[in-house]
């Protein structure tokens, strides 16, 4: 059943009563007016979202998660319902669906221009990191079981071909081109080849200038461009514009606020760069 108009009323009231005590930093008795208005007002999905915030304080993500549900359940475009949530299944194992609803938090963030989003980065990097490194593991410890597989299968082969040479009278291995412990090594060699092709994700480097700020030495976020085609991470140029000067850092061209223009094609070449070698999302966080 709807609520009546002084539910409402009231639950908005809790609300804002709630919104004060968490400011001033104390998170249980701002969730147990929260949880009041929910009562009055089941289907007001910002009470959850504020819940959700509390609880995030104190480290409880189950209970992050289900607030967050609910709230999305209620309307899923609520972009810190994604964000809690994503935040939340991170801490408790789900990492995809964390990355998954992070993005699509970070993504209307973006759209809405919110403050918020350069948090939501730095989270999604830490979730996709954290993926990276249990991915890595996982290969690291196929590959090695495969390396002792393929070992044990070319030592077993290399006895057989003995036999079989010593049954025909050729001496060890029969007809073959060098000797069993070479032809091993050189299997061994072309597997260990292929096998550290497969491993290109798991193998550092320093990332491209291309995708760093010349400003602040770090992974693009929000590259902008400027007048003279130079890019820089927005909060680093906008801070370099109010307290050092109206002009372009590297061309030294006179230019402000105004002149500046999201990079996007920058921003997408990072991202890309950044999922196809998932180590660097450790350069973000």
């Amino acid at each position: 059943m709807a609520p009546s108009t002084r539910q409402r009323e009231q639950a908005e009231s809790l609300k804002a009563e709630g919104n004060s005590l968490f400011s001033k930093g104390k998170y249980g008795a701002a969730a147990d007016l929260y949880t009041e208005g929910i009562t009055l007002d089941p289907s007001y999905a910002v009470l959850y979202v504020n819940r959700a915030l509390c609880y995030k304080k104190s480290n409880r993500w189950e209970q992050v998660a289900k607030d967050a549900q609910t709230a999305l359940g209620l309307s899923r475009d609520l972009m810190k319902a994604h964000y809690l949530l994503g935040v939340a299944q991170r801490e408790i194992g789900q990492l995809s669906e964390g990355i998954s609803h992070l993005s699509k938090a970070l993504e209307q963030a973006r759209e809405k221009g919110d403050s918020i989003k350069d948090e939501i980065w730095r989270e999604l990097a830490r979730t996709k990191y954290q993926q990276w490194q249990q991915d890595s593991q996982a290969r690291t410890a196929t590959v090695a079981a495969l390396k002792q597989q393929l070992q044990s299968m070319l030592q077993a082969q290399r006895l057989q071909g003995e036999v079989a040479g010593a049954a025909a009278g050729c001496g060890p291995g029969g007809d073959f081109k060098g000797s069993p412990e070479q032809q091993q090594q050189a299997a061994m060699q072309q597997w260990e080849e292929l096998l550290q092709r497969a491993a290109h994700l798991d193998s550092r480097t320093e990332v491209p200038t291309a995708f760093t700020c010349p400003l602040t030495m770090e992974v693009f976020r929000e590259p902008v461009i400027t007048p003279s085609g130079c890019s820089y991470e927005r909060s680093a140029l906008l801070e370099h514009l109010a307290k050092v000067g109206k002009f372009d850092p590297i061309s030294r061209q006179p230019m402000s606020e105004a002149d500046i223009t999201l990079n996007v094609g920058l921003r997408n070449a990072t991202q890309q760069y950044l999922d196809e070698h998932p180590w660097a999302w450790g350069e973000v966080v």
